[in-house]
């Protein structure tokens, strides 16, 4: 019976001193030159805003469901992390030169310092205009190249993390095959090939990816962009064989029939309808089959709310209205140009796309000066901009009607539009009513058709 009692204890005395390992991670940060109001984590499953002090710092306990990779959102910026259970990180950045000042401390440095400095040897060595305008087998080349240079980098990092190094291989995986997938496209936008077609075995090596994994992905930013590339790639090749074809329709259709009900097909519908759900012809369909798809009741909520706020500004409904400042002096409304046809463009000074468009915008507006077209152009810059605003339309010689929204994104007209992202493009008729709210770009051969149509 002493014998037994001393057995007991024992285990108990081991009981406890047994340490469990702990079910979050601590990560705290220094941000310079801030403009962000929340450093925001997400990834596998979860996510979680952390509010950003005056003096620029933030800390927060994640109780993470998983080991693996995260996203790293401050202000627009974002950068790719690596996190555990039980291990902290810390990080200092500072805003303006986000991915050249990012420096990792804590127990993870090591791993997330490789990560920095991966992404940013993509950025300095990988040229993707001279990639994807390569012929095939010299792209497949020099992926490969690529790949052996960050391997190389690894090295020189010394990590001897061994659950980190079988989730970058899954990861490098992923990437290549992202690559892969997007190589068609980019080829014929860089070369200017637009009837390029990559031979039969191009896509043979992916064949092994199982692209109805659910498990990876929750498990993985990478797997969710794979899958959103793989999905677009067939569904543009299916939309050029039938002109008549509506993408967003033949996206969600898929998607429906592909993935089985649950998380990865819900996020895959609701996330393209975030963007891809429009104020057009397809607009109840698209609706209709994900509001069927056994969606998550919360994102089919957003969902409802957006194809409520878009049932009003489809064609022929009276356009919301505008009265802002004018550049040139004054403000400006869409009831002053009553009997044009308004053509509008909501950009930001910021937008890269807005600014890419401003030469193709110069030409449209060029050829159709003597038209009974007037083109508007409204900056959803913030107040802290304004004189950025008035200085870049003089620098850059912006022709039409100028004018800055009163609250950005917050503004009215943006809202009433929907709008989640611009450049966006609008065209009114003269009667103030709707022709598109959802416009083609001026980059867009097909916006000079419709032009002409309408005069």
């Amino acid at each position: 019976m002493k014998k037994l009692s001393w057995i007991i204890i024992a285990l108990f005395i081991i009981s406890c001193n047994t340490e469990e390992k702990p079910t979050y991670t601590v990560i705290n940060g220094s941000v310079t030159n801030n403009t962000g109001e929340t450093a925001f984590v997400r990834g596998n499953g979860f996510e979680s805003r952390v509010p950003i002090s005056e003096t620029g710092s933030f800390v927060d306990t994640l109780n993470i469901k998983k080991d693996g990779f995260y996203e790293l959102y401050v202000g627009r910026e974002r950068t790719e992390i690596y996190l555990e259970k039980g291990k902290n990180l810390s990080v200092s950045l500072n805003a303006q030169e986000f991915d050249e000042s990012l420096k990792y401390t804590g127990d993870l440095a090591d791993i997330n310092n490789f990560l920095a400095a991966k992404y940013l040897w993509k950025e300095q060595n990988v040229d993707l205009k001279a990639l994807f305008s390569k012929d095939e087998n010299a792209f497949l080349k020099q992926i490969d190249e690529n790949q052996k240079s960050l391997d190389s980098l690894f090295d020189e990092s010394k990590i001897v993390n061994d659950n980190f190094k079988k989730s970058l291989a899954t990861e490098d995986k992923y990437a290549r095959a992202i690559m892969i997938e997007n190589y068609k496209n980019g080829h014929r936008h860089f070369s200017g090939n637009k009837e390029f077609e990559v031979s039969k075995e191009f896509y043979n090596e992916l064949k092994d990816i199982n692209f109805k994994d659910t498990l990876a992905f929750r498990n993985s930013a990478a797997y969710q962009n794979l899958l959103q590339v793989h999905y677009n790639r067939l569904v543009s090749e299916e939309a050029s064989q039938n002109t008549d074809a509506n993408e967003t329709i033949l996206f969600l259709n898929k998607i429906n029939e592909d993935l089985p009900n649950g998380y990865a097909k819900d996020r895959m519908m609701s996330s393209y309808l975030q963007f891809g759900l429009k104020a057009d012809e397809s607009l109840e369909e698209a609706y209709n089959i994900y509001k069927n798809s056994n969606p998550n009741p919360e994102n089919l909520a957003k969902l409802t709310e957006q194809y409520i706020k878009l049932k009003v500004i489809t064609k022929g409904n009276p356009s919301p209205t505008f009265n802002y400042e004018n550049h040139k002096g004054g403000t400006t409304s869409l009831e002053d140009l009553r009997g044009k046809y308004v053509y509008v463009d909501v950009w930001a000074t910021w937008c890269g796309p807005c600014l890419r468009e401003i030469p193709f915008l110069k030409e449209v507006e060029n050829d159709y000066k003597d038209k009974n077209i007037q083109f508007v152009s409204i900056s959803i810059d913030e107040p802290k901009d304004y004189n950025k605003w008035k200085n870049m339309v003089t620098e850059k010689e912006l022709v039409g009607i100028q004018l800055m929204a009163d609250n950005n994104w917050k503004s009215k007209f943006v809202v009433d539009y929907a709008i989640l992202g611009i450049p966006r493009f609008i065209l009114i008729d003269t009667e103030g009513n709707i022709i598109s709210a959802d416009a083609p770009r001026p980059s867009d051969p097909e916006l000079k058709k419709i032009f002409d149509e309408l005069i």
